[in-house]
């Protein structure tokens, strides 16, 4: 099969849950035999620009690529602004600029795609002309419940004019996401909690694909970075940024008052210069930004902690720190969307005392059962990704 990915983020180096779902399950596609073409926008510029040694190591496993840069300008923005009423924000930012567009037609036109797979409503409106033009198939991948989510990070975000950005990005994306859900011919959710949300609101051809964590596709770390306790996640969202400074601030002190040799390490990527400056600052914390790969460093924790308690969806960091054979203590919304044999294998504590208290015991005793532990990995496996193709497929016929 030849399969088209939408996506408006660079995916590669999988680094964060978004990216990292995105670039692990087009390895999965491509172990499954299928042909890949990614169609995206990227920086053209700055930090956060690919590199061309990245663009080159993510040819080596597509089959074609069409990348097109953000293209910023004042009457830009404005008529973006001004379509608000029929197209969201952030839908309106992802599709490619007038000059850009033919190319990218001409591009996806070659690979003649059998399937769209749409990565959330970003490339919505491009998914759909792609369909229309060559009678591929969409399937739409669910990473939230997007217009939930951008106002939780609202609410999360410290300055205004994030909040603001946050909150005029949910305008008018309930609707849109509903209406591709429902013209496609089959969604897969990242959730089951978001899934059954899906299905309240009328979404009748859904499914659940969970995140593949990176241990399903490589081989455990010979090399480990050691640490006391261990927090991963992308550290310029809000929600991230939100629980590092509880953990940081409300957890630690009362574990340092029972262990003070006790540290923490926070593994993460982009950094916030404040938080940056702060964590820096703190005598019983190490930082590890921007990382190659999380793996050494989780296989070397002795406690993974998750004190994230904004956002929706499945967070990936549950799934990577499964695959070791740490304890890990989480607040609540660590475990949302995963079924009961996962949720068994992770301690949820979400005030501050009953979460240093989990931390403390599981120092004191650190067991965790091997014959559970590998059955709840059992859920996220490459095989995984091949039913949902082959459900995509029935939904199609059943449409």
């Amino acid at each position: 099969m030849r399969i088209l990915v939408c996506t408006p983020h660079v995916p590669f180096p999988p680094r964060g849950g978004g990216r990292a779902d995105i670039w692990r399950r087009i390895e999965a596609f491509t172990a499954l035999g299928h042909d890949v073409m990614l169609l995206h926008q990227h920086e053209p510029s700055g930090p956060l620009a690919p590199t061309a040694d990245q663009f080159a190591q993510m040819d080596e496993v597509l089959s074609a690529r069409s990348s097109y840069p953000l293209r910023r300008h004042p009457l830009r923005t404005l008529a973006q602004l001004a379509g608000m009423a029929r197209l969201p924000w952030r839908v309106a930012k992802a599709e490619p600029a007038p000059q850009d567009r033919e190319r990218v037609d001409r591009e996806v036109r070659a690979f003649a795609p059998d399937l769209v797979w749409l990565d959330g409503p970003w490339l919505g409106r491009l998914a759909r002309q792609v369909s229309a033009e060559t009678g591929a198939r969409i399937a739409y991948r669910s990473h939230n419940v997007e217009h939930v989510y951008l106002l939780r990070q609202a609410r999360a975000a410290k300055r205004l004019r994030h909040r603001i950005a946050w909150r005029v990005a949910t305008i008018g994306l309930r609707h849109y996401e509903q209406n591709l859900m429902r013209e496609s011919a089959f969604v897969l959710d990242i959730s089951l909690d978001d899934l059954a949300f899906w299905q309240s609101q009328g979404v009748e051809r859904i499914g659940w694909l969970p995140p593949l964590p990176e241990l399903a596709l490589t081989e455990p770390p010979e090399h480990h970075v050691p640490s006391d306790l261990l927090f991963v996640g992308g550290l310029r969202y809000p929600n991230n940024v939100h629980g590092v400074r509880w953990l940081v601030d409300e957890v630690m002190p009362l574990v340092l008052a029972e262990r003070p040799e006790l540290t923490l390490s926070v593994v993460g990527s982009s950094p916030l210069e404040d938080l940056r400056r702060d964590l820096a600052a703190h005598p019983n914390v190490s930082t590890h930004f921007d990382v190659d790969s999380v793996n050494p460093h989780l296989f070397g924790a002795r406690v993974l902690v998750n004190p994230v308690s904004i956002g929706s969806g499945v967070q990936l960091k549950m799934l990577d720190m499964l695959m070791t054979d740490a304890p890990i203590v989480t607040r609540s919304l660590g475990v949302r969307g995963l079924p009961p044999e996962c949720v068994a294998e992770f301690t949820v504590a979400d005030g501050a005392p009953a979460f240093a208290r989990a931390i403390l015991d599981h120092l004191e005793t650190s067991h965790v059962d091997p014959a559970t532990r590998a059955a709840a990995r059992e859920f996220f496996t490459v095989s995984a990704v091949g039913r949902a193709l082959e459900a995509v497929a029935d939904g199609q016929r059943s449409a």
